[in-house]
């Protein structure tokens, strides 16, 4: 059923069963409810910091100690839906890089993989700033991010050098 069909489906209802099927999706489904709560109260930081703590959840589990970046990556989609400003975005996408590098650090990671996951993040990350002309609010940020990369292995802090070189010098 395509989106035409539903909006007549809906046009036909009375208020009070388009409420039932709303607050219905409310209790099912946590990005309607993400949504709803951020359509009611808009509080831009409250929800970011939230996002932010699922981030960071991925990369440190409360449970196990086995990496769950696939919660990250699902946090920072279902954000992407809300259509917060891309300010806030940008910042969501670069803090992902930033737990990312405070992670490899840590725990010393030695896989390229994650890396190579790292390097793109940062790539993604600037891509967004840049489309949107928010690099020179995060800059700060990023050379903090790539500095504390210096030790890392398989190239990894050239790549983001040149990554960030690369994004500036196309602005």
């Amino acid at each position: 059923m395509g989106l035409r069909e539903v909006k007549k489906e809906l046009i036909d209802l009375e208020k009070e069963e388009l409420i039932y099927h709303i607050s219905e999706l409310y209790k099912k489904y946590k990005p309607v409810k993400e949504y709803f709560d951020f359509f009611a109260n808009p509080d831009e930081e409250v929800i970011l910091n939230k996002f932010k703590e699922r981030v960071h959840g991925g990369f440190y589990p409360n449970r196990g100690w086995r990496l769950k970046l696939y919660r990250s990556r699902k946090a920072i989609n279902e954000f992407k839906k809300l259509g917060i400003s891309s300010e806030a975005e940008c910042d969501l996408l670069l803090y992902f890089t930033e737990v990312a590098v405070s992670y490899a650090r840590e725990k010393n990671t030695r896989t390229e993989s994650f890396y190579v996951r790292l390097e793109n993040s940062l790539e993604k990350a600037m891509e967004h700033m840049l489309k949107h002309d928010h690099i020179a609010l995060f800059e700060n940020r990023i050379d903090t991010l790539i500095s504390r990369s210096s030790s890392f292995p398989w190239t990894c802090y050239e790549r983001l050098i040149d990554i960030k070189s690369t994004m500036i010098n196309s602005r």
